[in-house]
């Protein structure tokens, strides 16, 4: 009589996905990085068109809660809402593709679409009526700028310069960088081909 053998869990080779189950995976976790990137940008967007109100009340003595072509503040909760159930669905979607290990998380794609949110802010900014001068409300009255209304002015280049060097730091060193991934796992490949080359040398020298 023979004892019947039972591989170990350990033994036992894991199921490999199909290929149509891969694309899936990899169409989800790419709808996953767009949705997070979107509603960054209306966070941004909708923070940028609040910003825009006091710009002209520093640059022009203008109030009117007006935010142009920008969101109306009432965007920023509700976008801040999508961008947490983005944030869930992106960590979902990349542990599904990553068979349970999360390869990179959303930060550098979240500042990512808050620099473009902050680009398209600045670009769609009330300009100043009179560069310098804050101009009053009856006609030929004005006063000199001062520091908040220079600052003011500055911030269309200084804003998006700032968050942009943030986001391109993010994307060089942070460990959620795709482009960090990605380049780590290329050169570890790259590193095991040359030693695995190395060792077939040695092989060969020493028989």
């Amino acid at each position: 009589m023979t004892a019947a053998t039972t591989a170990s869990p350990a033994a036992r080779p894991r199921a490999t996905k199909s290929w149509g189950a891969r694309v899936v995976d990899i169409a989800l976790a790419l709808i996953g990085h767009v949705a997070v990137g979107i509603s960054w940008v209306a966070v941004a967007a909708a923070v940028m068109g609040s910003l825009d109100v006091a710009r002209r009340m520093v640059m022009n003595s203008e109030f009117a809660w007006d935010t142009g072509r920008l969101p109306q503040p009432w965007v920023i909760p509700l976008a801040l809402i999508a961008a947490w159930i983005s944030h869930r669905f992106f960590l979902w979607a990349m542990r599904r593709a990553g068979g349970g290990r999360l390869a990179w998380g959303a930060r550098v794609v979240a500042w990512s679409g808050v620099w473009l949110g902050v680009l398209l802010g600045a670009y769609l900014w009330t300009p100043a009526l009179l560069v310098g001068a804050q101009v009053g409300p009856a006609a030929g009255q004005s006063e000199p700028w001062g520091v908040l209304g220079w600052a003011a002015h500055h911030a269309r280049l200084v804003v998006p310069g700032l968050v942009g060097a943030w986001t391109v730091l993010l994307l060089f060193f942070s460990k959620h960088s795709p482009l960090v991934v990605i380049a780590k796992a290329a050169w570890g490949a790259l590193a095991r081909r040359r030693a695995a080359r190395s060792r077939r040398r040695s092989t060969r020298s020493g028989g």
